[in-house]
């Protein structure tokens, strides 16, 4: 019980800091419950394509009918900040 507890905090504070970074970017995003986010960026192809250049893995979701958005999993710390700098760089291009 104390490790998924810990899982859970650790989730629900990455899924916080993801958050606050979209929100700082400008992006749109539904927050969800879960270890992931979708967040709305603009050509979701596009800008999976470049994250994926950069080593960084996300999910593109037009086949759910989500050409803008991307699913984006929560991850460490230190891999949440590396996203959202992948991230500022490439919507700003």
């Amino acid at each position: 019980h104390e490790f998924v507890e810990k899982c859970r905090r650790e989730n629900s504070a990455g899924r916080a800091m993801l958050g606050d970074g979209f929100k700082k970017l400008g992006l749109g995003f539904e927050p969800g419950g879960g270890n992931f986010l979708l967040v709305r960026v603009g050509d979701g192809a596009a800008v999976f394509t470049a994250l994926q250049a950069r080593g960084i893995i996300t999910r593109p979701v037009r086949p759910y009918g989500l050409p803008e958005w991307l699913r984006i999993t929560v991850g460490t710390p230190a891999q949440n900040e590396r996203l959202l700098a992948a991230l500022a760089a490439v919507i700003r291009v």
